[in-house]
């Protein structure tokens, strides 16, 4: 282990983001502060290379709100990174990597930016760096307004995908890509469809529920599958575009289960109910931490053609129902749609930190 040199003591500085890039072989992290700090910087290396690295902040930098701990990469060089205390009180940032051959630090922005780059040994092929690739589909839209009640469901469920898009890229380091950027009319199976070609890692179909009494409230999540139950079903009518008197039961039922049979074949559906029970308990955590009276309505499973044909995890989020009086006001709201944001995030993230924890056992 390297000697860490001492951390220069400053003004209370604030850390207030944490950003992974990851490229072929080469990956980054990169700290930003509200002050200008100089950190101490030590490797940890075995046989194989450098195993771990640390930043030291001086003591007293704090960790500002949002941050995430721990912060999970995809597979690379850089596998995971935490946040803690340092000796003598510094706030530490712990790298953990796999076939990083040499680690450099940089600070830009006058010392209020630190950038540490983890770099493979030449002719290190077999090293897989990539960013995880994330689609996101906001519901509805165009000529399809989806829910309405005290709001839009077309006009939340964007607004919500934009918040989204943002914390993936700046936490994550993820490559994100919306099916829809505006208010443009986007058939159900071109939403997979894109998702496929762009070989997406994780397809999250965003979405604002009903109820025609007004009553039902609560967070939902759904992975694709056939049903009997008659109010998933009527969901599922709504969502899919059709009339409550024509459930998806009646229809096209031969080819949703030639491609339920060919989703399971392909081995993603286990994946898909572990992503929809990571984003359901992060999200009714995040909502229920600021808001009171949040039922979680659970994982469920039903036939949602958006989720139709993608190969890979896939879900569908309902996020709170837009006809109940409080959860509809709340939807219309940034910082309601914000915290919705904000549990997708978490539960998106636990669900790559935990796939990566497996693929190391």
């Amino acid at each position: 282990m390297l000697a860490l040199a001492g951390a220069v003591p400053a003004a209370a500085a604030t850390l207030t983001a944490l950003r992974a890039e990851i490229g072929p072989g080469e990956a980054r992290l990169t700290l930003a502060l509200s002050a200008p700090v100089r950190p101490a910087v030590a490797t940890v290396e075995d046989a194989g290379g450098i195993v771990r690295v640390y930043v030291d902040l001086p003591p007293g930098t704090r960790v500002g709100p949002g941050v995430a701990r721990p912060l999970a990469p995809p597979d690379g060089l850089l596998t995971g990174v935490r946040v803690g205390l340092g000796e003598g009180g510094a706030l530490r940032i712990v790298l953990d990597t796999h076939g990083a051959a040499a680690a450099h630090e940089a600070r830009r922005r006058g010392g209020r930016e630190i950038v540490v780059t983890l770099s493979a040994a030449p002719g290190a092929g077999e090293v897989v760096v990539r960013r995880p690739k994330i689609v996101l589909d906001p519901g509805h839209g165009g000529h399809d307004p989806g829910a309405r009640g005290y709001g839009v469901e077309k006009e939340v469920t964007l607004a919500i995908a934009e918040r989204l898009a943002a914390l993936l890229r700046e936490r994550l380091g993820a490559e994100v890509v919306l099916t829809r950027r505006d208010d443009a009319t986007l058939a159900l199976a071109d939403r997979t469809a894109r998702a496929n070609a762009e070989k997406a890692d994780l397809f999250l179909s965003i979405h604002a529920n009903a109820d025609p009494h007004r009553r039902q409230h609560g967070v939902e999540t759904y992975v694709l599958d056939n049903t009997t139950d008659h109010a998933t079903a009527r969901l599922a009518a709504m969502e899919n575009g059709l009339g409550t008197d024509l459930l998806p039961a009646h229809a096209g039922t031969r080819d949703l289960r030639y491609i339920l049979s060919d989703l399971v074949q392909v081995g993603k559906m286990d994946e898909s109910v572990a992503l929809a029970r990571a984003v359901q308990r992060a999200l009714v955590r995040r909502l229920r931490a600021r808001y009171p009276g949040v039922t979680d309505l659970g994982v469920k499973r039903g036939p949602f053609y958006v989720l139709v044909g993608a190969y890979m995890p896939c879900v569908l989020v309902e996020t709170a129902f837009l006809t109940h009086p409080v959860e509809g006001r709340r939807l219309t709201q940034p910082a309601y749609q914000e915290a919705v944001a904000e549990g997708l995030y978490a539960g998106v993230r636990d669900f790559l930190a935990d796939g990566a924890r497996r693929r190391t056992l």
